[in-house]
């Protein structure tokens, strides 16, 4: 039986065609992907008015309150965004693919777990371990690749994949009921890794975590999770932190965001002290 120590491995020799694909595997993962466009693009998405998983964990209290006391003041999602999270389902297909034609369990895709009543669907369990999958940039599959995804986590990663652990814990699939792993591919190098969780921690924490969810997004909006910060060492501007940079509702916060077009990617400026030699676009405001 295969353990998960060798995954990477596996996975590589895999790649290089000298394990386990076939044409069964081909014919499923098509399948699979044939569905997730089926799901992102047949309709518009709509927001999501609940608690999940994926969201307790957000490092921005108010972003979580927004999301579920004022879902419709997100900005819609752009086509390029849309389209970017569909190559992140496509990645996840074929990695557990890959998974899969390498000898490796690979079990409970997408199993709906709750915890109370709080769900998530979990991306799968491999040799016994819960594993969320990802897909990221060079710079992010650095910090999974060092194990450093604790210390620098703004999307909430380690709350969202211990809850999975958490929630499977009478799970016959899941052995392995401290530990997580997030299984990583570099979408610009190729490279993979797996960055392996103790979650003891959380784990004992976790019902404690949702409850002041709960309650935290009941009351009050909170303050602000993050102030504007230099646009760069020499420039009196400032823009918006990079954490609301990516936020849907960065606009409920920072009405007066302007956005710059640079060479190297727009600019929200919230403090424009010194306007920049470069063109601004003036639709940002219209696209509500």
């Amino acid at each position: 039986m295969k353990n998960i120590n060798t995954l990477v491995k596996d996975m590589e020799e895999t790649i290089q065609g000298l394990k386990g694909w076939d044409h069964i595997i081909s014919l499923r993962m098509g399948d699979k992907i044939a569905k997730a466009a089926t799901s992102r693009f047949r309709a518009p998405q709509k927001p999501r008015r609940y608690l999940s998983f994926s969201s307790i964990g957000s490092p921005c209290k108010r972003k979580l309150w927004y999301k579920i006391n004022e879902p419709a003041a997100s900005k819609p999602v752009s086509p390029s965004d849309l389209l970017k999270f569909f190559y992140g389902d496509m990645i996840e297909e074929l990695v557990l693919s890959i998974v899969e034609a390498s000898g490796h369990r690979v079990e409970g895709q997408q199993d709906r777990l709750f915890i109370n009543d709080l769900a998530g669907h979990r991306d799968a369990v491999i040799d016994g371990m819960t594993v969320d999958v990802k897909s990221a940039s060079p710079y992010s599959f650095k910090k999974f690749a060092e194990g450093s995804l604790r210390d620098q986590d703004p999307f909430g990663y380690i709350s969202q994949l211990s809850s999975y652990v958490y929630a499977a814990k009478t799970d016959p699939l899941v052995t392995n009921k401290t530990h997580g792993a997030f299984l990583v591919v570099d979408k610009v190098g190729g490279g993979i890794c797996l960055d392996v969780y103790d979650f003891s921690e959380e784990i004992e924490q976790k019902e404690k975590e949702i409850e002041q969810a709960k309650t935290m997004v009941s009351g009050i909006i909170p303050d602000k999770g993050y102030e504007p910060v230099p646009q760069s060492a020499t420039s009196p501007n400032k823009k918006l932190h990079p954490s609301c940079g990516w936020c849907e509702f960065n606009k409920k916060c920072w009405p007066e965001t302007r956005r710059f077009v640079y060479k190297t990617g727009d600019v929200l400026l919230v403090d424009v002290v010194k306007p920049p030699n470069v063109p601004e676009d003036f639709t940002y405001h219209d696209q509500e």
